[in-house]
């Protein structure tokens, strides 16, 4: 079996010396290089013969770590007593190589062939289960990390996502050639870090992977939350429009709508909305007295005076003049 981690450390089930003894010195294998788990063999595995097992590990990019496994089936299980006993706070992403393996979390079950991978939550009960040998590369980091680049991560979790297409091909490409190659890399891990982790984030909130999930809402809600956020901090910009906004979060302009298709206002409608009660407030407020109801309208994102006249008499039923 090739490895892409070829740095850092390597331990293996039969390190213990004693074949019968091979995994459980495994178990305790996987619960130092990731978390607690409870650990069992599979009913598939032949018993007859020894267990076998390897992990590489040590490689990380700052907050990130990378580790890799090769192993014979078996189940591990994240349960209450183990979250409740533990400190680790951790997202994890496995990224399938080889045969198959199911992920559960949260009622939601996703099975990982080569070319898919999934997110799942430590502060959660979880298990992964493998009837089979399996190779899997695996990305641990802290929930606070990857919570300040996606909204509501845990929403995302046993989920399977494709690595062969869009973005999930993007990011499984360059999760596997930075595993390959963590020991050439010249670049400030800290640079890296942050590239990989906003590649996650646009990787599980794009267009394409939100269509895999059909009409899970909760994912569909942190999403418009994010639109609502990019909108109320760029509505100065006076470029700003669907196609913009849309590509601020790697979806599609059809998809963007129809996030908002049960809303009484379009992403237009909502975005003009928002920028006329900017623009009554500014009018109203003594520290712009000083400031030409153009000014105004620029500051507000209108790019013609003219048209942020007529879009305020429209709404307010007066125009900024008499407003003022």
């Amino acid at each position: 079996m090739t490895f892409f981690i070829s740095d850092g450390y390597r331990k293996r089930a039969d390190d213990c010396g004693e074949s019968s003894r091979n995994f459980d010195y495994w178990s305790d294998i996987v619960c130092d290089e990731f978390v607690k788990l409870d650990c069992e063999q599979s009913s598939s595995f032949d018993n007859k013969q020894p267990f076998s097992a390897e992990l590489r590990g040590g490689s990380a990019l700052s907050l990130l770590r990378f580790a890799e496994v090769v192993a014979n089936p078996h189940r591990v299980k994240r349960s209450k007593n183990q979250i409740s006993r533990s400190t680790e706070e951790d997202f994890l992403i496995s990224f399938q190589l080889a045969q198959q393996g199911i992920v559960r979390q949260n009622g939601r079950e996703a099975i990982l062939t080569p070319g898919t991978f999934v997110m799942y939550d430590s502060t959660q009960p979880y298990s992964l289960s493998f009837k089979e040998n399996f190779h899997q590369l695996i990305v641990q980091m802290p929930k606070t990390v990857l919570s300040k680049h996606l909204l509501h991560p845990e929403q995302y979790t046993a989920i399977q996502m494709s690595g062969r297409s869009g973005l999930g091909s993007v990011l499984s490409n360059f999760v596997l050639s930075l595993a390959k190659e963590m020991g050439n890399i010249k670049q400030t891990s800290d640079e890296l870090s942050d590239n990989l982790i906003n590649m996650i984030a646009m990787a599980f909130s794009s267009s394409v992977m939100l269509e895999q999930i059909g009409n899970n809402s909760a994912v569909k809600e942190s999403l418009r939350q994010r639109v609502l956020r990019y909108i109320e901090l760029n509505i100065c910009n006076p470029e700003m429009n669907n196609q913009l906004i849309a590509d601020s979060q790697s979806i599609s302009v059809r998809y963007l709508n129809k996030l908002f298709e049960q809303d009484s206002e379009s992403v237009h409608t909502l975005l003009l909305d928002k920028r006329l009660q900017m623009s009554l407030k500014l009018l109203k407020d003594p520290a712009y007295c000083g400031h030409s109801i153009e000014m105004i309208g620029y500051h507000v994102g209108f790019s013609s005076a003219a048209h942020f006249s007529r879009c305020f008499k429209k709404h307010f039923g007066q125009s900024p003049n008499q407003i003022r």
